[in-house]
């Protein structure tokens, strides 16, 4: 039986995400009941603006509410999200691979090379300050062209918003919504 495709909307409950994090552990999204959570859905591992993100999010994470996490889900495999993820320490939340693009699929996260050409100009500025910290995309593993997906899910596991790039591929939900929904 083939999996339903759905785009994700308010008042949806995912169901169950089983994938490996970037240290080859398993992880379900149970696991996290009980607790608010932003889960993203980012492009590969050598992504520039995703690792910028996951910087911004590592640095401002106490300002988070003390029962919130943040899951990033990347196309990748583990090797490569290790490779890049290592650059970033320890990290305060949970980084998934998903190399076969299955809850990409699942979830209707789609490509897009017209946002890709869109984050290049609109972001150019934020490409050096990623260039700097040393997140340069050296081995692209997965597809580039992905328009990345904000999910912000309450305890009971209820999407209580979402948010799908509609500018360019790196556009998020801002860090004052995130934060907003942390701390209810």
């Amino acid at each position: 039986m083939k999996d339903k495709i759905m785009r994700i909307k308010k008042g949806d409950r995912l169901e169950e995400i089983v994938l490996p994090k970037y240290d080859g552990t398993e992880f379900k999204l149970s696991d996290v009941r009980g607790k608010r959570v932003l889960l993203t859905f980012y492009r590969v591992a050598g992504c520039s603006f995703c690792n910028l993100r996951i910087n911004e999010l590592q640095k401002r994470f106490s300002e988070f509410g003390d029962n919130f996490t943040h899951i990033g889900i990347f196309h990748s495999p583990v090797d490569n999200l290790e490779k890049y993820m290592k650059k970033h320490g320890q990290l305060p939340f949970i980084i998934l691979a998903d190399e076969e693009f299955i809850y990409f699929k699942k979830y209707n996260i789609q490509r897009s090379f017209t946002k890709l050409l869109a984050v290049t100009l609109l972001k150019i500025h934020k490409i050096f300050p990623a260039i700097m910290r040393g997140y340069i995309p050296l081995t692209i593993k997965g597809h580039l062209d992905i328009a990345v997906a904000d999910v912000l899910i309450n305890e009971d596991g209820i999407v209580d918003d979402v948010h799908y790039a509609r500018t360019d591929v790196a556009d998020h939900f801002s860090f004052e919504r995130v934060k907003e929904f942390s701390l209810l």
